[in-house]
């Protein structure tokens, strides 16, 4: 797990620790500093790569403007200590770069994609457009073929990434003329970047950003895409399932409608179900739930992983993840810090 940290003053740290079965290591630092942007949504991230190396990414302010920030990616090198971070984006501009997506690559390399603000520049709140672009750095933070990978985006939704064989699949939330924001795909072969496609035509049309970006998982060619929408004012969260490595994938699964606030993540079971969570409501109080869901469309009941204090940004974005019969969920909670809930995958009925 790894979390921020404030350490004195105006002083942030990048910390980490390994659960092993129930007692947690040490704490140890990817990197601190006094210039950090922090913020509940856009989030530093732990890569672990094939080699037994680290990665892991943060970010720094670069200017006057609070949204004025750079992406800082680390490695550690063979004797596990990290590099100096370097900055996959090369514009120089003082706008907003962020919610970043790191995937193992090919010859101990890592695949780094993030939105980039560079045409924003001088423009007032959020009127420009926001791009998605990626990059890949090799074990010494060398970068090289950084692309563009779509030139209009939505501006401050995650983005999500995995492998799928050869390939790598990117979903994030796309911004149309008229203001649709359906979630889209993009594929990288190594060489080039594919054309976005649209996962799904939801029709949410909205005028501003909703914070709520979607969650990729695979194993071999199956994958799985869970997501946040609200047409007309309902709010929902789908998830859909690919057979071919996210080529096509089959109908979506209302998991959750009317009550859900999203920040959903999802992650496939040995049984090839998918498993989404989502900040929902359990009762009258806001809860962390999770559902599972099988090929045909088929839905158990949704599990409760945790009751939380609210559905509001305190809880940040929980994570989810699967060990073995286990799944492990992280979030925070305001003046307590990060929490981690556990839940059998056998309670997935």
């Amino acid at each position: 797990m790894s979390w921020v940290e404030a350490i004195g003053g105006d002083r942030h740290a990048l910390r980490y620790a390994a659960l092993n079965d129930t007692s947690w290591t040490e704490p140890r630092t990817v990197a601190r500093g006094p210039d950090w942007f922090v913020n509940w949504a856009d989030v530093p991230s732990l890569q672990p790569l094939p080699s037994g190396r680290l990665a892991a990414h943060y970010l720094r302010s670069a200017g006057p403007d609070p949204l004025a920030y750079a992406v800082q990616i680390a490695q550690t090198d063979e004797a596990e200590a990290w590099q100096s971070a370097v900055t996959p984006h090369d514009d120089g501009t003082a706008t907003e770069h962020g919610f970043v997506s790191l995937l193992p690559w090919p010859d101990d390399r890592l695949l780094a994609v993030w939105l980039d603000g560079r045409k924003m520049k001088g423009r007032e709140g959020h009127g420009g457009e926001m791009t998605l672009r990626g990059a890949v750095l090799d074990s010494s933070g060398a970068v090289e073929q950084r692309a563009l990978l779509d030139d209009r985006t939505c501006e401050c939704c995650p983005t999500t990434a995995v492998r799928t064989g050869p390939e790598a699949l990117v979903a994030y939330r796309d911004r149309s003329e008229d203001e649709v924001r359906n979630i889209q795909l993009v594929r990288f072969d190594g060489q080039s970047w594919s054309e976005p496609v649209l996962l799904h035509d939801d029709g949410w049309q909205i005028a501003g950003c909703p914070v709520n970006g979607p969650a990729l998982a695979a194993q071999g060619d199956r994958v799985a895409a869970a997501w946040y929408t609200a047409p007309e004012g309902m709010p929902r969260v789908k998830v859909a399932l690919s057979t071919d490595g996210g080529r096509q994938f089959g109908p979506p699964v209302v998991v959750a409608e009317g009550t859900p606030t999203g920040r959903v993540d999802v992650v496939l079971l040995e049984d090839g179900r998918a498993a989404v969570g989502w900040v929902g409501k359990a009762d009258t109080t806001a809860a962390l739930r999770v559902q599972a869901v099988g090929d045909q469309g088929t839905t158990g009941t949704p599990a409760l992983m945790s009751r939380l204090p609210s559905a509001a940004r305190g809880v940040g974005m929980p994570r989810l993840v699967r060990s073995e019969g286990t799944l492990y969920a992280a979030w925070t909670r305001p003046e307590e810090g990060v929490q981690m809930g556990r839940l059998s995958v056998a309670a997935l009925r």
